[in-house]
């Protein structure tokens, strides 16, 4: 990244300072000293909340510091929010600074009250003479309901000492507004003893025998909730442990009629339908998965995740499978159920749409994920009541067209589709926003996580409209997919180039995810090679609209190929490229351009001057674009 210090965005409506350190006065500027970037700094340590709700009270808190040996008493400090580009918002204050003070501040912005907002907030500390010295931004999210624009992230450790209040704060800082709990319960047939109550939470063990204290998984929640944070509690949809289907003396229980089996044609196995997940102290190291559309099964499960919930606090059920495994049939060798047109269901994949539904209506005021593995049965989920859509992707999966899921393109594939296929069932009937999680270097076992791989699959993603399921457990990044193995962290680079994405796409989710579809218009970069589908060595030109703006996202994958697995962290940065000559072509009369990038300016949008003209292939606007690194925005309007 070529980025150095984060920047700063602008917020708006009433601003109040509150001086949390160090003699701060408000004095008029008075023509004082004349100063240069880098001898102050401003730093934005976050927002309050992750998410916002119209018209509620934003706190942003800032550090704010001279480092030269001079008293500077006639500091201009601007702060000013954007929405797409536009000012909707400033404030200035006059400060003054004692010889190498640090200052921290407390800014409150009361939001405003129009819903499923993105803002970003800029703030910048010029002279006298108007030079700036520092600036730094940060991005707002003002939303009812986290179920619009999902940023989901993960907890996996509950033992005594966690400090939850830190770890919630440091996913904050990246605007995760729903965390996944990730093994935080007993028995997947039982997620809480039955001594665990609302008043004594107590401790128990997991499968594997690690501890889990209730109260632990109580602290995040409360301090998840306190910033507006969803709290969900992941349990596979249809799995029990060896106590759930054998009593203490080895017979079968009644749950062993519940059971999925191999059916007799089916040459991935035979048998009951299990996993071995590893060794378990209290022997219940196997999952045996039971019939999702099985009566007893549903009532049994949807009981059993109700009063989790309730006595731990959750927001909802996060609901897990292993993927598809082929055709089944039932303990007594029947189809597993029957379709909504009266057709037998053999394959797992075919339940899931009347389960959800099933588990939706149990769980009423309750929020419901699931995450179909593999994508595979991805159509049934978009098509249910299922409040937010997740995916799991392998690259030996394919999608319903043979495709497999091993590039960039295969990926914003299917988060297009999900947002076709998810308009009626959405709130705004705009469709929903798919989560992804994709374990980006999967085989590294030493170093950091590979910035170039983690960054290029984002953009990809976030530019279809989708979201990532890859930060949290407090400050890390998933590489595997068993959360406790979460062992190769980020580097100081790639935490850096991971806020600023977090705060660009919040502030850009207007034009990301709210209602945009692909398009094919054509566009050409003078001596470079594009594609319009994400191929090796060129720059993705991938075009959007909606009914006000056309986007042009720019994708640089030159040098670099397009598969989204870097399994050992090997793959390079792309190209770093200067002045690209764009012709984009374009029916529709253009009145301005603008360009963004979460690696520019801290995200703030500058306008570009540009160029109508018309030849053999239709009307088009020239423009040009100063750098891309590994992803710009253009929105013309």
């Amino acid at each position: 990244m070529k980025t150095g210090k984060r920047k700063w965005k602008f917020a708006g409506v009433c601003i109040v300072l509150v001086i949390l350190g160090g003699g701060l006065g408000m004095y008029v500027n008075s023509g004082g000293g004349e100063y240069k970037v880098g001898q102050f700094e401003i730093i934005i340590d976050g927002t309050d909340k992750a998410r916002y709700v119209p018209g509620e009270e934003a706190v942003i808190t800032v550090s704010v510091r001279n480092l030269t040996q001079n008293k500077a008493d006639d500091m201009l400090l601007e702060m000013r929010v954007y929405h797409l580009g536009e000012t909707v918002y400033s404030q200035q204050q006059s400060l003054d600074f004692e010889p190498e003070e640090e200052t921290g501040l407390s800014l409150n912005w009361q939001v405003p009250d129009m819903d499923y907002q993105g803002y970003l907030i800029c703030l910048r500390l010029t002279d006298s003479k108007g030079n700036c010295t520092a600036q730094d931004t940060v991005g707002m999210d003002v939303s009812s309901d986290w179920v619009k624009f999902p940023r989901y992230g993960y907890l996996c450790d509950y033992e005594e000492e966690e400090n939850t209040e830190e770890k919630i704060a440091q996913m904050n800082r990246y605007h995760l507004n729903a965390i996944e709990y990730y093994d935080w319960h007993a028995l997947h047939h039982e997620p809480i003893p039955p001594e665990v109550t609302r008043q004594s939470p107590g401790v128990w063990e997991d499968w594997s025998g690690r501890e889990v204290y209730g109260e632990t998984v109580r602290n995040y929640i409360q301090n998840a909730q306190d910033k507006n944070m969803v709290n969900m509690a992941y349990n596979m949809i249809y799995a029990g442990t060896d106590s759930f289907v054998k009593d203490a003396d080895g017979n079968p229980t009644k749950a062993a009629d519940w059971q999925i089996y191999f059916a007799p044609d089916n040459e991935k196995g035979e048998g009951a339908f299990m996993f071995q997940m590893g060794s378990s102290p209290s022997g219940n190291g196997n999952l045996f998965f039971m019939n999702p559309l099985n009566r007893e099964w549903q009532d049994y499960i949807f009981s059993q995740e109700k009063h989790a919930l309730e006595v731990l606090d959750f927001d909802g059920w996060h609901g897990d499978t292993v993927g598809e495994w082929g055709k089944m049939a039932d303990v007594f060798g029947n189809p597993l159920g029957i379709d909504e047109q009266g057709e037998p269901v053999y394959e797992v994949k075919e339940t899931y749409r009347q389960f959800l539904n099933a588990a939706k209506e149990a769980l009423n005021e309750y929020y419901l994920s699931f995450n179909p593995v593999g994508a595979q049965g991805i159509e049934q989920v978009n098509t249910s009541n299922s409040d937010v859509l997740y995916t799991e992707f392998w690259p030996w999966d394919q999608d319903r067209d043979g495709v497999p899921y091993d590039t960039y393109q295969s990926l914003v594939t299917e988060v297009e589709r999900t947002m076709e296929e998810s308009k009626p069932y959405s709130i705004d009937k705009k469709g929903k926003s798919l989560v992804v999680k994709a374990y980006i270097n999967y085989y590294k076992t030493t170093g950091t996580m590979n910035a170039p791989g983690v960054l290029l699959c984002d953009a990809a993603v976030y530019a279809a409209g989708g979201s990532r399921l890859e930060l949290g457990n407090g400050n890390h990044m998933l590489h595997v997919e068993y959360y406790p193995d979460d062992d190769i962290p980020m580097g100081d680079e790639l935490q850096e180039a991971m806020a600023e994405m977090a705060d660009f796409t919040v502030a850009y989710e207007n034009l990301l995810r709210d209602g945009q579809c692909t398009t094919e218009n054509r566009v050409e970069i003078a001596d470079y090679k594009t594609s319009k589908d994400g191929q090796s060595d060129t720059i993705w030109t991938y075009t959007r609209s909606d009914g006000e703006h056309e986007i042009l996202h720019l994708i640089n994958l030159l040098g670099t190929d397009n598969e989204w697995r870097d399994e050992r962290g090997k793959k390079e940065a792309p190209e770093y490229v200067e002045r690209l000559h764009v012709k984009y072509y374009t029916k529709r009369d253009i009145m301005q351009v603008h360009m963004a990038s979460f690696s520019i300016e801290g995200g703030i949008s500058s306008e570009l001057s540009f160029e109508q003209g018309e030849d053999a292939n239709g009307k088009y606007i020239e423009f040009v674009i100063p750098v891309l690194e590994y992803w710009d925005m253009v929105y013309m309007k």
